[in-house]
């Protein structure tokens, strides 16, 4: 899917340029199509080249940064001899090891791969990982008490109390606004969708190790001009970024510059699914439908 919009943008600006009324206009659109294609290249240098499918079943598109390696979850025979994923967030191997008991909504979880003095590939110290409040949306259709909308909150209790740390209040918390695709997407004419990102950044620190946690979408209580005032619809997927950055990582320039590059390309449908029926063992996603 993402090359064939960027294949239609690409057109997109082509023949609007070619298409124009005068050489200025030409000229223009020309240079903006360069544009285009160095914003592309950049891109390309610092993320991985497709979106991570282990997580759009949960209404997700994300190219990680291009060091990270996806942590494969643990599997279990299910009732008819079949190997099935255990869920991420029941899954040790794939949970934060800095967090005793596990944190809330985990899906997916990447560990960094870099290379030492030498040019060998080696593990690196920052990790990366998403959650959101879908399983509690399929929790509550089998019947569990429980609260979807409390969840960005529950996370950053439960993330601040694992690494050691006061919870920042909300006072505290950040709203971060990223184009998609620097801005290309949207301008190009292609797509009537909105051209931003829009998160909000929770920032902890302790033992010398960064914890960025990014929400989507963004707090509406969020302030600036370009801020969503609006009240929150009262049912809506709620997910988590979070990228572990410790104070000695290797090549932290790459790392940032992937980190702005996975925000803006970073795509998640927030309407929330139709569960049918009760929860089975068959693997993670299952008993969906958006």
């Amino acid at each position: 899917m993402r090359s064939d919009v960027r294949s239609t943008v690409a057109l997109g600006l082509l023949a609007t340029a070619i298409g124009g009324c005068g050489w200025p206009q030409y000229e223009s659109r020309m240079q903006a199509t360069a544009e285009y294609f160095d914003y592309l290249g950049k891109a390309q240098a610092v993320l991985v080249a497709t979106d991570d499918d282990s997580v759009t079943s949960y209404g997700v598109q994300i190219r990680v940064p291009i060091r990270f390696r996806l942590i494969p979850p643990t599997t279990r025979k299910n009732r008819e001899g079949e190997e099935v994923a255990i869920p991420a967030e029941q899954d040790r191997a794939r949970q934060p090891r800095f967090a005793r008991n596990g944190l809330p909504g985990l899906l997916g979880s990447w560990y960094a791969v870099v290379r030492d003095d030498g040019g060998k590939k080696q593990r690196g110290p920052s990790r990366m990982y998403l959650f959101g409040n879908y399983e509690r949306y399929r929790d509550r259709a089998d019947g569990i008490n429980v609260d979807p909308k409390t969840f960005s909150d529950d996370l950053v209790d439960e993330l601040a109390d694992a690494v050691g740390v006061a919870a920042p209040t909300e006072a505290e918390w950040q709203y971060e606004k990223v184009e998609k695709i620097g801005g290309y997407y949207i301008d190009s004419g292609v797509s009537g969708g909105v051209k931003d990102n829009h998160f909000t950044l929770v920032k902890m620190e302790s033992r010398g190790t960064e914890y960025r946690l990014y929400l989507y979408p963004a707090r509406r209580s969020a302030t600036g001009d370009d801020a969503d005032d609006a009240p929150a619809p009262d049912e809506e997927l709620q997910f988590a970024v979070l990228f572990v950055v410790p104070s000695k990582v290797s090549e932290p320039a790459q790392l940032e510059n992937g980190i702005k590059y996975c925000l803006e390309w970073f795509e998640a449908v927030t309407d929330v699914p139709s569960f049918e029926g009760k929860g089975t063992d068959g693997g993670e996603g299952s008993g969906v439908a958006f």
